[in-house]
C-alpha cells in the first residue's frame, strides 16, 4: 500500500465530508468516488504485489526441480561410466607370449 493511495483516500474522504456538511451532493459524490478509486488502486497494487511474490516463488520451485533433475542426470551418467569401467576391468587380459 502506497502513501499516495492513502493520501488520495484521505483527500476523497475530506471532499466527501465537505460535501455532506455544505449539503453539496455533487462534491460529496466526487469525494466518495475519489476515495473509492484510491482504495481500488491500493487493493490492485497489493494484489499485484502478492501475485508477483507467488510467481517468484513458483520460479524458484521450478529452478529447484530443474537443478535436481540435472543433478540426477549427472548421477545417472556417472553410474553408467562406472559400469563401463567395471566391465572393462572384468574383461580378460590378453597375454603375450
Amino acid at each position: 500500500m502506497s502513501k499516495e493511495e492513502k493520501i488520495d483516500q484521505a483527500k476523497g474522504a475530506a471532499k466527501e465530508a465537505v460535501g455532506k456538511v455544505t449539503g453539496d451532493k455533487k462534491i460529496e459524490a466526487e469525494g466518495a468516488a475519489e476515495k473509492t478509486t484510491a482504495k481500488v488502486k491500493e487493493v490492485v497494487k497489493d494484489a499485484k504485489d502478492a501475485v508477483e511474490e507467488k510467481v517468484d516463488e513458483a520460479k524458484d520451485a521450478v529452478k529447484e526441480v530443474a537443478d535436481k533433475v540435472t543433478d540426477d542426470k549427472k548421477v545417472e551418467k556417472a553410474a553408467e561410466k562406472a559400469k563401463e569401467v567395471v566391465k572393462m576391468l572384468k574383461m580378460p587380459v590378453e597375454r603375450k607370449g
